[in-house]
């Protein structure tokens, strides 16, 4: 049921929907940077830069945005996760991993597991978006929480022209929307059919949250009248959430995990999300010699996904790691785990799945597609990595009416049968996913790169793809992440996932499939389909020494967007 005038293409691959051809966007600049999801986020991001805000304050206007013009992939009722890199040389993590909510009932999600059908109030985890960039602005931030928002407030109020990925997601998941009695007034035109690319689309209902959050502060939200409302909602439709969960809501600031990836630091988000594994794949690559990697062979794709594939089963059985308390083992236990690792990986030979996942079942693992990635730098070396997530896109296909955010999807990342797994559904544990916001840094302690995927479980592999990129073969920014990706995901799909486009060509695939890998998922570049955006959006910013400049780079592949700031803003302006 398509708009008139507007046809979509035939289903060319597996998860293909409407033709596009990514381009990304690139950006320099001297007073900062920022990439997101969006050009109406980044554009805020840069609003408030120029107005004298730091990065912090950028990042969350940018996320706040996202959920007006990116609703899809995040908004008030999702989940959001940032590490941040201060000036003065501290990093801290602001943990936003979703709770359960203290009503869960496995035994009445069970359906869902055997159910393509995933929309529903059940789905709903507590949400801690703006929590979490409450935190970020109150702790390290100079502008108040209606300064940010104003951007987001005016663009829902006036409109934003929609774009081809939005579409995309929205055809995917059409009919589970259509049966949305208020979804479908805002995901879909004129409540029934899809929208075009370029068309304007408006947030009246979502405006309206915005301006009571605005005035009457983030608590109206967990502790006031939104909450009433949420409370209402959920309990008309069977949901598990209460206005209970959202007051007893309190998001913490962590420490980071770190590595060391030949003289940079890494810096990434603890379990339960997917930073472990991107830590234990750069770890496990770091044993190879970097001329290795500098290679376009089919040994080095090999490796790659032997790493990716070793790191994922790892993320529940590596020494001194578990999901549900966030311990994780020293850095110098981490490192000779990952060379015991890496001895498993031979030129030519699969590892067994046996070897890989010893006790743990790969069902127990975290879904979700639809994220998305803020990454923010300011002049005075202030660094943001900031990922957000519905789970699913457009999360639990539900809204409560009048409100204007669509809901998360988390609780389907656990599972409800089987106790034994690390992600079993219990009463207020965290929720499991594989966001892994990021921020490296120089030997010398100065920015190389500050970044985040969407991708799902492919995001470990993306963000350590783009690393090696570019500290392995030299890379600069807009090479790294537009470079041929050779993926591994951990959960439905134990296949690499591979972009098939010079060097990497399908004689390679071929090649490692007649090795023993599993069928690869391929997309062929420049792509006839969607399936670009299953590899990912990349949206960076980082240093450049040699021209001296901030860079910054918005994965094509998600329509990602990059801009710097025209001028220096005085940063005591903003107070």
């Amino acid at each position: 049921m398509c708009a008139a005038g507007f046809v979509f293409g035939e289903k060319t691959c597996e998860e293909g929907f409407l033709p596009i051809e990514p381009a990304a966007t690139r950006a320099r600049s001297d007073f900062g940077m920022a990439a997101s999801g969006s050009p109406e986020a980044t554009r805020a991001a840069i609003e408030i830069l120029e107005r004298g805000g730091n990065a912090i304050d950028a990042a969350v206007a940018a996320a706040l945005m996202l959920g007006v013009s990116d609703p899809d992939a995040s908004g008030l009722g999702g989940m959001t996760s940032i590490v941040i890199h201060l000036a003065k040389g501290r990093t801290v993590v602001i943990d936003g991993a979703a709770p359960t909510p203290s009503r869960v009932d496995p035994s009445r999600l069970r359906p869902f597991e055997k159910d393509d059908w995933r929309i529903g109030h059940e789905l709903v985890a507590v949400p801690t978006t703006l929590a979490v960039l409450d935190r970020a602005r109150s702790r390290f931030g100079t502008m108040t929480m209606a300064d940010l928002l104003a951007p987001a407030i005016r663009v829902a109020e006036r409109g934003f022209p929609i774009n081809p990925v939005q579409i995309i997601w929205t055809n995917h998941y059409f009919e589970e929307i259509l049966a949305s009695r208020y979804l479908r007034l805002t995901a879909l035109a004129n409540g029934t059919t899809l929208s075009r690319p370029g068309d304007v689309v408006c947030r009246p209902d979502l405006a309206r949250t915005l301006r009571c959050i605005a005035q009457h502060g983030v608590s109206s939200f967990y502790r006031g009248p939104i909450a009433d409302i949420i409370e209402a909602d959920m309990h008309r439709n069977g949901g598990f959430l209460r206005k209970a969960d959202l007051a007893m809501l309190r998001v913490k600031e962590v420490e980071p995990l770190h590595t060391t990836y030949r003289g940079t630091h890494v810096f990434t988000i603890p379990p339960p999300g997917g930073g472990f594994a991107v830590i234990e794949a750069l770890d496990i690559l770091e044993t190879f010699h970097s001329t290795f990697l500098a290679e376009d062979t089919i040994d080095r794709h090999h490796t790659l996904l032997e790493a990716f594939r070793i790191a994922l089963a790892d993320r529940n059985l590596a020494p001194g790691f578990d999901a549900s308390s966030r311990n994780v083992a020293s850095l110098a236990t981490r490192k000779d785990h990952a060379q015991i690792r890496a001895g498993l990986i031979v030129s030519g030979r699969v590892i067994a799945d046996s070897e890989l996942y010893g006790p743990t079942d790969p069902e127990c693992a975290p879904k979700g597609e639809s994220t998305t990635q803020v990454s923010v730098t300011d002049r005075l070396g202030n660094v943001v990595s900031l990922t957000q997530t519905l789970g699913r896109s457009w999360g639990s296909k539900v809204m409560t009416p009048g409100l204007g955010f669509p809901y998360n999807s988390l609780l389907e990342g656990f599972n409800y049968d089987k106790p034994r797994c690390p992600g079993y559904l219990q009463p207020h544990i965290p929720c499991p996913h594989h966001m892994a916001p990021t921020i490296v840094l120089s030997a010398d302690g100065s920015l190389l790169v500050a970044l985040g995927s969407s991708g799902s479980d492919l995001i470990p592999s993306i963000i350590a793809n783009v690393i090696s990129n570019l500290v392995d073969r030299e890379m600069g920014l807009e090479e790294a992440i537009a470079t041929p990706r050779v993926l591994f995901g951990g959960g439905d799909v134990l296949a690499p996932w591979m972009e098939v486009a010079t060097p990497i060509t399908d004689a390679h695939i071929d090649a490692l499939e007649g090795a023993g890998h599993a069928a690869a998922k391929r997309v062929h570049f420049p792509p006839t389909t969607a399936c670009a955006v299953y590899f990912g959006g990349v949206n960076a910013v980082g240093w450049d020494a040699d021209a001296m400049t901030f860079v910054g780079v918005g994965d094509g592949r998600r329509w990602g967007s990059a801009k710097g700031p025209r001028v220096a803003a005085d940063p005591n302006s903003a107070r």
